[in-house]
């Protein structure tokens, strides 16, 4: 214990006062004669003491009145054992957990209204003078700012749920960094949660001993929940006419098992397919589903499953960017290869295009998505700069090298790839060893073809030599070591190279099992990937595939339900690829589309993150215990943040204060000295 105003100690001078009052003050006695002089004797004797008694009691009383009064003015105080605050200005952030778990109740109220309640108790523990922040999910501009206590008030009002995700450690990290730049004498972090499990990443939290970190845990009732957790899709492009695979994980978080949950696929408004699925307690399951893209442009998807209470992530949306055609551009140097003309001549799906070398102009090739060297004796370095920056760009390449080659020129090209280079040309058979089947060029290839199938083999090729600046991963290798098809990434695209022509003359490949998912896959997976959904708040580009003429006009986002939430996109140049960078200016789970001057682009999709479906929250004391084990000093966990907030920061930061007990204390000591008279009073009378 401390006395807050010592000085007031002086007062115990005071005590003087009745000391002497006691000491001087001397009673005359009255003789009165009796008759029976023994029996008087004995009763005078029995009054002196009880006169001295009550004396001493009501000199005891007059004492402690002073004592306490004195106290009460020097205002004792007991430590509250959390550390007090010094004195000075105070620097409050208070984070309010405004995600979709805090829907949620506590079985009266509703948990985002008992935080933003709880607020507002934080603030009334500080003066009106103090400077605060308030800082929701959304981390939006406004809540960036210093606010006086009435403007705090204002803005908490103000709060609403989002579908923004941030997990505890972004939080205080966002905290600490505006707190560095306040300038009050005292800093305060206030988190204010349900302290879900999914997003109390504790051992990420940031270190500061100059601020005082505060949890505040609001009790949550745990939840079963159902939900879609993720999507891909079974192909790398869409082309209109083809059956469209779906793989979709759904999730049961309950702790029973559950059968014949429903799941249904829509496209363009419409139900494409429906499955029912068993979902094991705490665990998911991958559904496959699949339907056939009827047109060329933007679809807008979304797979949904029904679920109570918590139905924010019931819906995966997500969009696909259908092509009428892939784009291939064979340029020929030993005349038509009948085997690549067989394979992707007729194609509903490639559309090839064949062009010699004396008449290919390798300024124009734009707008191909695969080019095809197939046997060039040499390599222009004209050549060689047009087909880097098309590969760069996300395109692809594939370069079959002619028997008779100039090594040199095509060496010079291929460092700008840092691909292998040529070396010595090796006649007589050799046979393939391996294939490289964790390169997502045979990732479905294998579950056709069985491992022990007959392996090409080559009776001529290049052996590849590498350089310490050779980047590449072999896909089919010879018994003896050497590489016979290998790829390199260059930039967003990749260049693919056989060390031989693809000729009867050089190799059975042509004629083997394997050629045709090599050559086809190399052109499918040559468009610009579908990225089917994206995270709002997720951090990150989006790899976009319009051709976006940046310097004409900005890039528009538009809801593809109502044409709503027109914003300006930032899309910029990356590697020479347009990218998508998503900010705050997407708040609702939807499809969407960009546009360039009212032309429709492609489309995109936002998704809810699913850290808040989570349904699992921490408790105060299981909170309390992990901050003790693990965070420092300055991290505290109220314990029962039911009672209000203001009497316990008052308490925390000033202490139990005692003076309302000394002053009570001191009125019952003069009540004690009334009565204490008010008797002898009555015995003197008797």
């Amino acid at each position: 214990m401390f006395l807050s105003s010592p000085s007031f100690l002086w007062g115990l001078l005071a005590i003087a006062i009745p000391v002497l009052v006691h000491l001087f003050n001397f009673r005359r006695y009255k003789k009165v004669y009796f008759s029976n002089v023994e029996r008087l004797e004995q009763l005078q004797s029995e009054t002196r003491r009880q006169s001295t008694l009550r004396q001493l009691l009501v000199l005891a009383a007059r004492i402690l009145a002073i004592v306490f009064l004195v106290l009460a003015f020097a205002q004792p105080v007991i430590p509250s054992g959390e550390g007090m605050i010094s004195h000075g200005s105070n620097d409050v952030s208070i984070f309010i957990d405004n995600s979709f778990s805090m829907e949620n109740t506590d079985g009266n109220q509703m948990l985002l209204d008992k935080a933003k309640a709880k607020a507002r108790e934080i603030a009334d523990g500080f003066g009106p003078s103090d400077r605060f922040q308030l800082l929701t999910c959304d981390a939006e501009g406004r809540h960036f700012h210093w606010l006086s206590k009435e403007e705090f008030l204002l803005l908490v009002d103000e709060v609403q749920p989002t579908g923004a995700t941030m997990t505890m450690a972004q939080a205080v990290g966002y905290q600490l960094d505006f707190l560095h730049e306040g300038r009050g004498d005292n800093k305060h972090s206030f988190v204010i949660s349900d302290m879900q499990a999914s997003v109390m990443d504790i051992d990420a939290m940031p270190t500061d001993s100059t601020v005082a970190v505060t949890f505040v845990p609001l009790a949550a009732t745990s939840q079963n929940n159902v939900y879609i957790d993720s999507l891909s899709l079974g192909v790398p492009v869409v082309v209109s006419g083809i059956n469209v695979p779906l793989h979709v994980w759904i999730r049961n978080d309950g702790d029973e098992d559950l059968e014949k949950v429903p799941l249904s696929l829509y496209v363009d408004g419409r139900q494409r397919a429906l499955a029912t699925v068993d979902l094991p307690a705490t665990g998911s399951t991958e559904v496959e589903m699949s339907f056939v893209a009827d047109r060329t442009g933007v679809l807008d998807c979304h797979v949904e499953t029904t679920d109570y209470p918590v139905t924010f992530d019931d819906k995966y949306f997500f969009s696909i960017n259908v092509k009428s055609r892939i784009e291939m551009l064979v340029v020929e140097g030993a005349g038509n290869n009948e085997f690549v003309e067989r394979l992707f001549g007729g194609d509903s799906i490639v559309s090839m295009k064949r062009v010699a070398l004396q008449q290919m102009d390798f300024s124009r090739i734009d707008g191909n998505d695969i080019i095809m060297l197939d046997e060039l004796p040499d390599l222009s370095s004209g050549m060689a700069q047009s087909l880097h920056t098309f590969v760069s760009s996300g395109g692809t390449a594939v370069v079959t090298v002619a028997a008779n080659a100039d090594r040199e020129s095509y060496n010079a090209a291929l460092s700008l790839f840092a691909a292998p280079q040529l070396g010595n040309y090796h006649e007589g058979r050799v046979r393939a060893a391996s294939v490289n089947s964790d390169n997502v060029l045979y990732y479905s290839v294998f579950n056709s073809m069985t491992k022990d199938m007959e392996m090409p083999s080559v009776t001529g090729y290049y052996s590849l030599a590498t350089t310490g600046a050779s980047v590449y991963e072999p896909l089919i290798s010879l018994s003896n070591g050497d590489e016979y098809l290998c790829v390199t990434a260059c930039g967003r695209g990749r260049l693919y190279l056989f060390a031989a022509p693809l000729r009867d003359a050089h190799t059975d490949f042509v004629r083997q099992a394997l050629f045709v998912p090599t050559l086809y896959n190399m052109a499918l997976y040559s468009a610009a990937p579908t990225v089917p959904a994206t995270t709002i708040g997720a951090n990150g580009t989006v790899i976009l595939s319009g051709n976006y003429d940046l310097a004409a006009a900005s890039v528009s986002i538009v809801s593809a339900g109502d044409g709503g939430t027109d914003a300006i996109a930032d899309v910029r140049l990356s590697d020479g690829h347009p990218v998508y960078i998503p900010h705050d200016e997407i708040r609702s789970a939807g499809n969407y589309h960009l546009t360039q001057e009212g032309e429709l682009y492609e489309g995109i999709s936002f998704n809810y993150s699913r850290l808040e479906s989570q349904m699992r929250f921490l408790s105060s004391g299981d909170l309390a215990k992990a901050v003790e084990a693990q965070l420092a000093d300055n991290y505290s966990v109220v314990r029962n943040a039911d009672k209000p907030l203001d009497k316990y920061l008052k308490e925390r930061y000033e202490g139990h204060r005692l003076w309302r007990w000394c002053l009570i204390a001191s009125l019952l000591m003069l009540l004690a000295e009334t009565l204490l008279l008010r008797v002898g009073r009555k015995a003197k009378n008797a």
